[in-house]
């Protein structure tokens, strides 16, 4: 009887147990989908009733980034840059032009490494470019055989322009980029189209929005991820990243992200294909120490920072909202930057305007429930908070018609985004970005 009774005692403990898994992954996936409702991206604002319609990156080719150095230099793609006195250079540092087609600045660089038997924290660079692109930009790498970066081949990615220097290449070490973008299939023709590109060109600025690319161009969800870290949901964080699947997940990753969501943690990471090296290595982490945290920290510090960085930045666009039906001409209480009306990134030591700038911070800041200690988050990182020109000025804009599609070419500073230069003239919806 007393075993028959230990017996039972143990089946109803697993069975509370099961229960209390299922209640926590049901509140969990409802609160992560909750989220994505409340939370989406909310670039709606525009400043022409102009547009052209059509559509972007059909091709890498349609999409040209080409980084402006510091010093005006635009690393051309196809273009090698001529140095003076090569032999007289001297120097641990190595600096190279990288040009990528269809690669993301962090994979290429990575597989770089790879070639040549050293690790990605010996390389440095001053910005992410696109992935479904083709793009340049300077690379630095330190403690580097220049002999072994010449013999790297990798389809899909060229170095060239080797230099010797003293120098780091550091995050924000560019003046900006030069877009080249192809517009197929523009819903205007002939002199119709030609009459919005002279209007949409004429545009000196555009509305400063947080483009796609910092929430995640076809899983948007980094600033929704961030909201949970923020909240210390590590739990909700994590399967907000490795797993809920969006309707632009292809069918292999698909599948290993909702086994993600059914706590079949290891099938996951064998399902996952290999180029999803971060959520491999946090599925990975996480079967190890059962920590969602712990999870987290296995990641490199600038990527952890991507997460809350995209949530700072989708409270940012909302501030552009809410500041456009004053119009962005200073009033009294702005903070400027570059003679412009800038906007909060919240942190610990939010920076908040005065008058009406201030209200419409505070309004937003107050609503997410925020505080100064939200963060700071020990070992993850901590965010002090910063400011952000709410619009940008657009540099050396032109056009071109070709056949049945259109050439967009123009300059931005860094920390701009070309997608919201080009929201005003694909469409005024966000169907594209």
């Amino acid at each position: 009887m007393y075993f028959l009774i230990q017996q039972r005692k143990k089946e109803s403990e697993k069975n509370l147990k099961e229960k209390l898994k299922r209640y926590r992954k049901k509140l969990r996936d409802s609160r992560i989908k909750e989220k994505l409702k409340e939370m989406p991206l909310n670039m709606n604002k525009y400043l022409t009733d102009a547009y052209t319609g059509g559509i972007i990156k059909k091709y890498p080719e349609d999409f040209i980034v080409e980084e402006i150095t510091p010093e005006g230099i635009i690393l051309e793609v196809g273009k090698s840059i001529e140095f003076k006195d090569v032999e007289n250079w001297k120097g641990n540092y190595i600096h190279f032009t990288l040009e990528k087609r269809n690669w993301t600045t962090l994979d290429a660089i990575r597989e770089i490494a790879n070639r040549v038997g050293k690790q990605r924290k010996h390389f440095g660079f001053a910005g992410n470019k696109d992935k479904y692109a083709v793009t340049t930009q300077r690379v630095g790498c330190f403690n580097v055989r220049l002999e072994d970066l010449k013999k790297v081949k990798i389809k899909g990615i060229t170095l060239r322009d080797f230099q010797k220097t003293n120098k780091k290449i550091r995050l924000g070490d560019l003046w900006g980029n030069r877009f080249t973008i192809r517009v197929r299939e523009p819903e205007l023709k002939g002199e119709e189209l030609k009459k919005a590109l002279d209007e949409l060109c004429k545009l000196k600025y555009f509305l400063n929005y947080y483009g796609v690319q910092r929430f995640g161009t076809t899983r948007p969800i980094t600033h929704i991820v961030g909201r949970f870290i923020i909240e210390r949901d590590w739990e909700a964080a994590f399967h907000a990243y490795c797993g809920t699947p969006l309707p632009y997940d292809d069918k292999k990753s698909k599948l290993a992200r909702e086994l993600v969501d059914e706590e079949n943690f290891k099938e996951a990471y064998k399902k996952f294909p290999k180029v999803f090296f971060y959520e491999r290595r946090m599925i990975k982490a996480y079967i190890e120490t059962g920590s969602y945290q712990k999870a987290f920290m296995i990641l490199p510090p600038y990527l952890r920072c991507m997460f809350i960085n995209a949530y700072q930045s989708y409270l940012f666009n909302e501030i552009i909202n809410r500041r456009f039906e004053y119009g962005f001409e200073p009033m009294e209480g702005d903070i400027l930057i570059d003679n412009v009306p800038s906007g909060a990134l919240f942190g610990y030591k939010t920076r908040f305007a005065n008058g009406i700038q201030g209200e419409i911070e505070r309004e937003i800041y107050e609503k997410e429930g925020l505080s100064p200690e939200d963060f700071k988050i020990g070992e993850f990182g901590s965010f002090i908070g910063d400011r952000r020109a709410m619009i940008g000025k657009i540099y050396n804009m032109k056009y071109w018609i070709e056949d049945d599609s259109y050439v967009l070419q123009f300059c931005l500073k860094k920390g701009n985004y070309a997608t919201s230069v080009l929201r005003e003239f694909i469409e005024k919806k966000d169907k594209y970005f």
